[in-house]
């Protein structure tokens, strides 16, 4: 299912505004859902950690409704030690669950993920997140183990990139066309 009229774009740095306006149309489940914890609001620390995107080793993407326009997902993966590997988390506003939002955004991230050179994926989420899971599948879950406290660690992978635009190379005068 797609959203008509839905659009993406990068978090940017003083987009704090929209985190606070998404994270304030999460009901109670989905911030324990996101966060694994009760948070009643995203503090200073919260914000600059979210905000602290470059594009590369850290992505953030955010969902905005058809007209009028307004703040409704954020998906986003942070690299780990492993050059190769990202943890991924996703949140989406109440209302909008359900209804393509998530699926959007899971492969808008998954596609910057693998121009930025993961090929494989981690993320923790609760064991009853049907949602989540689903995500989990749809982006290449290969791997889930429960643990304790109803928690599952998901691993997957991307086998290959998604291919370049063609280009144009110039050495010395002379043309390589790829």
């Amino acid at each position: 299912m797609t959203v008509p009229g839905l659009a993406i774009r990068e978090l940017a740095g003083a987009d704090r505004a929209v985190l606070r306006f998404v994270f304030g149309r999460l009901g109670a489940d989905s911030r324990y859902a996101r966060f694994h914890s009760v948070k009643r609001e995203l503090h200073a620390a919260d914000l600059e950690l979210l905000t602290d995107v470059d594009h590369w080793h850290a992505e953030a993407l955010v969902a905005w409704s058809p007209v009028p326009r307004a703040p409704i997902g954020v998906g986003r993966y942070v690299r780990g030690p492993d050059f190769d590997v990202a943890e991924l988390a996703f949140a989406v506003a109440d209302e909008w669950q359900g209804r393509g939002v998530g699926r959007a955004l899971a492969l808008a991230v998954r596609e910057r993920a693998i121009h930025a050179g993961i090929r494989r994926f981690t993320a923790t989420v609760l064991a009853d997140n049907r949602g989540a899971l689903a995500l989990a599948r749809l982006l290449g879950a290969d791997v889930a183990t429960r643990t304790r406290d109803g928690v599952v660690e998901i691993r997957g992978s991307w086998e290959a990139p998604l291919p370049l635009p063609r280009c144009v190379v110039t050495f010395d005068a002379h043309s390589v066309h790829k």
